[in-house]
């Protein structure tokens, strides 16, 4: 009976079952590593298939479809149709391998099920996500690299919608078409009916205080304030009976105590209100193979409805061969190293107009002698090409480049601002510019999509120091697909 429904799927999928029409391999090839794949597991060969993740995530696909088109399937929850399952291609492994009289060959055809050649890491599974306060669109990238097909976007600023285009046009066309219906500019205008259904919602919204009159249960108390516009569109999906399943939030540090630490318990309890479980922690990117020292607050959540009995991990960073470590007491000590020079484009395409002027150089300097006398202790923040990391770029970087000033004095040189590529690169953004200083680099921006800076570099700053860190993005969102998603 199990074999023939999961046949059966074939026949019935529909236009609602996006997720499995998106995969790009066909149903046929993806009953064949369903199949190969649960003979292997529950023949007691545990892990040994190069397919084992992919073969998870679209058992867990194949399983929600199976429990819409049969609803008698779904009487004991879906672990017991995981059960019945396991017992069914248990016993077929063992009809098949006891009556084999050459078990290597077989074993062989069950570890290749669409052949030798075949990189099962380019077997994409996509999901729909939204991207709200987009910026650039370092979530976009992020989510796009482990599936996610972007089905709405938000973002105010002007320059910084020229940007997400010219990015994302090509891998998302749909947003911007029909005017921009889908790429909205003011989140408060945003339609709910118009947005369409996602399965994952991310947002690095602003951080404002709410208007609290007792620290009610959450959701009215966020009314006025732009946390309330994404708890009002996820409210409504849910209300449509389309509730995403995971939201994926980012925020400054300072909101763990902003306002008190009134603040983030009012959007705690407004998650707890919609439905959702949640973990948030405050992670660093240096630790994610950037060599900048940021650090942010993450927040995430998931429907208690649709990922029951779940909790989620936060990743602390990448150590030297890609690997995520979970134990931050570790992190330091086997974090990937960086260096400042990592991000550098070469020094003999160096433009003279980085190098910061006499006069400024001078007022940062009299102005770090003031504050420090004065006990404030801020200037100017110099740093060498060895450094292992300088500190956070901000949006008023453009101004005058005093938080990450590169020493020039070996070349008996003022010191000089990064150039927008540069700066672009301290977020994880794959920018060619001019090339690099050390092209041989382990850098994480080399595992990301090009970007194209396509406006000032004013606006590039500003831009750039409003990001989100790109491979700190990619790997939670890895572990969301893992821990959430595909589990």
């Amino acid at each position: 009976m199990i074999s023939k429904l999961l046949r059966h799927i074939t026949q019935h999928a529909t236009n609602n079952h996006n997720l499995l029409n998106s995969v790009n391999i066909n149903f046929k090839q993806q009953l064949k590593i369903i199949h190969n794949h649960l003979i292997l597991t529950n023949y007691g060969f545990g892990f040994p298939h190069n397919f084992y993740e992919v073969g998870e995530k679209l058992l867990h696909i194949w399983i929600e479809i199976l429990t819409d088109i049969h609803d008698d399937l779904i009487k004991n929850g879906e672990q017991n149709l995981k059960n019945q399952l396991s017992d069914y291609y248990k016993k077929e492994a063992d009809i098949i391998f006891n009556n084999s009289k050459n078990q290597d060959k077989l074993l062989a055809n069950l570890l290749s099920p669409l052949g030798s050649d075949i990189n099962y890491n380019n077997i994409i599974i996509q999901f729909n996500f939204i991207d709200l306060f987009a910026g650039i669109g370092g979530f976009h990238q992020a989510m796009h690299s482990v599936g996610g097909n972007c089905v709405f976007a938000s973002e105010l600023d002007k320059y910084a919608r020229i940007s997400y285009e010219a990015n994302y046009k090509e891998i998302a066309p749909s947003l911007f078409e029909n005017n921009y219906q889908l790429f909205n500019a003011d989140i408060n205008d945003a339609d709910p009916d118009l947005i369409p259904d996602f399965d994952i919602c991310c947002g690095g919204f602003p951080c404002q205080a709410f208007s609290i009159a007792g620290l009610k249960r959450g959701f009215e108390d966020t009314r006025g304030t732009l946390f309330f516009n994404i708890a009002n569109i996820v409210r409504h999906k849910r209300q449509q009976g389309h509730a995403p399943k995971v939201l994926f939030l980012e925020n400054v540090k300072g909101l763990k105590m902003h306002d008190k630490g009134n603040t983030l318990k009012v959007i705690l309890n407004t998650l707890e209100e919609l439905g959702y479980a949640y973990r948030y922690d405050v992670l660093n990117a240096k630790y994610f193979g950037v060599p900048q020292n940021r650090e942010r607050l993450f927040i995430i959540a998931w429907d208690t409805d649709q990922i029951p009995n779940a909790d989620f991990r936060f990743p602390y960073g990448i150590d030297k061969d890609g690997n995520t470590i979970f134990d931050k007491k570790e992190v330091t000590l086997k974090a990937r190293e960086t260096h400042i020079s990592d991000i550098f484009e070469p020094r003999d395409t160096m433009d003279p107009k980085f190098t910061i002027s006499d006069r400024l150089w001078a007022g940062h300097q009299e102005r770090k002698k003031r504050n420090k006398e004065n006990g404030k202790g801020f200037g100017y923040s110099l740093f060498r090409p060895e450094s292992t990391y300088s500190s956070t770029i901000s949006a008023r970087y453009w101004k005058d480049g005093s938080e990450i000033l590169i020493d020039q004095s070996e070349y008996g040189l003022n010191p000089r601002k990064l150039t927008p590529v540069e700066a672009g690169r301290l977020q994880g953004y794959n920018i060619q510019g001019n090339g690099w200083e050390n092209p041989h680099t382990k850098l994480t921006t080399h595992e990301q999509m090009p970007f194209k800076i396509v406006v000032s570099p004013k606006e590039a700053y500003r831009q750039f120091g409003n990001s989100v860190a790109v491979p700190v993005i990619k790997r939670i969102s890895q572990e969301i697909m893992k821990q959430l998603i595909y589990r």
